[in-house]
């Protein structure tokens, strides 16, 4: 066909490349691609028979997280494991939610996992704390029956601030609109709702009361059985001998000093004699003839373990029979406080004997 006008035909031409621009084909953009969660930081330990892993995710958390801390152990069949105890806080962090697991292979090995949920107290550098596990050796072929233990690695990690790099909040927000006030009518028609509701709080406060109560005694009545333990395997040991003299001793002090540490929450494992019954005598659960009781016990493990002083059996024996003891009276202190009175004139004879 013919265009007669061309001014006409020239419209029509620039319409048709108007067109054909916008239907030619237009590169698409890249795709994003999905955020890559980094793997959580980790850190393997391994001792004789007894693998420990930790891990701790997110490895890049901002304030606010909650952090989930994972501690993994696996020991050989035959090996007695004790996992660290839960408490309040890990260092720093307050322990929000906690969750033990126990498996046995086929095999016999057993697999211990316990899962923390922390909260990071501040923003900045952080690092976990060593984690201890102690563990017994009984399997066949195998002639030292003393607990042994395993010291996780620290983890060290950094916690993001919630604010942007350099910025400082310095400017308050204006004040909020007055509440508006209840009307009485309200309140007539719905105060046994009220009442109910506070009731049903305060039974629920009272329930969680008696549970940390009772949970925190188990704690402490799993401390004495532990120590307990420990104790009768010693005894089955038999009484030292002069190989065997400051192995042994050194093995009895570390029962009572461990039980004083988990009983009376007393985390001072690297303190000299001194300074740890001067933090063991700040308890006010620890009467003063418990103190002057475990002065005296801690002075004759040291005179063995550095001055070479090589006791007989008779004060071998009475040596462990006085750690038994120590152990009853300052258990019976969370459950009958009058039956501790008699702790005074034990450690008067001791020290004497001393």
């Amino acid at each position: 066909m013919k265009m007669r006008d061309p001014r006409l035909a020239l419209a029509l031409v620039v319409v048709l490349a108007a067109c054909g621009d916008g239907a030619s084909p237009v590169e698409d953009e890249a795709p994003t691609p999905a955020e890559v969660q980094e793997p959580p930081l980790r850190a393997e330990t391994r001792t004789g028979p007894v693998t420990a892993t930790v891990s701790l995710a997110p490895a890049a958390p901002r304030l606010g997280d909650a952090l989930t801390l994972t501690l993994a152990v696996v020991a050989e069949a035959d090996v007695a494991v004790d996992m660290p105890a839960f408490g309040d806080a890990l260092g720093r962090f307050a322990i929000v939610d906690f969750t033990p697991r126990e498996e046995v292979d086929e095999d016999g090995a057993v697999r211990f996992l316990q899962r923390y949920t922390l909260q990071p107290p501040t923003s900045g550098r952080q690092r976990i704390p060593q984690l201890r596990i102690e563990f017994v050796d009984e399997r066949a072929g195998q002639t030292d029956a003393r607990p042994l233990e395993l010291l996780t690695d620290e983890l060290g990690f950094e916690v993001e601030s919630v604010l942007p790099e350099g910025e400082v909040i310095d400017e308050l927000l204006p004040a909020r609109a007055p509440l508006a006030e209840l009307e009485g009518p309200w309140l007539t028609r719905n105060w046994l709702w009220l009442a109910a509701a506070v009731a049903a709080l305060a039974v629920v406060a009272g329930g969680v009361v008696v549970w940390l109560r009772r949970a925190a005694e188990r704690r402490r009545l799993t401390a004495f059985d532990r120590a307990t333990a420990r104790l009768d395997r010693l005894r089955r040991q038999g009484l030292p001998d002069a190989a065997r003299m400051d192995s042994w001793y050194v093995e009895l002090s570390d029962i009572v000093r461990r039980y004083i540490e988990e009983r009376f929450a007393l985390r001072a494992p690297e303190l000299t004699t001194e300074e740890f019954l001067l933090e063991a005598g700040r308890s006010t659960e620890l009467t003063a003839g418990h103190r002057e009781l475990l002065s005296a016990f801690l002075a004759r493990c040291d005179r063995v373990k550095f001055a070479r002083y090589s006791p007989g059996e008779g004060e071998s024996q009475e040596a462990l029979e006085v750690a038994h003891r120590f152990l009853r009276e300052t258990r019976a202190t969370t459950q009958d406080r009058a039956a501790a009175g008699d702790a005074m004139d034990l450690g008067t004879s001791i020290r004497r004997a001393a």
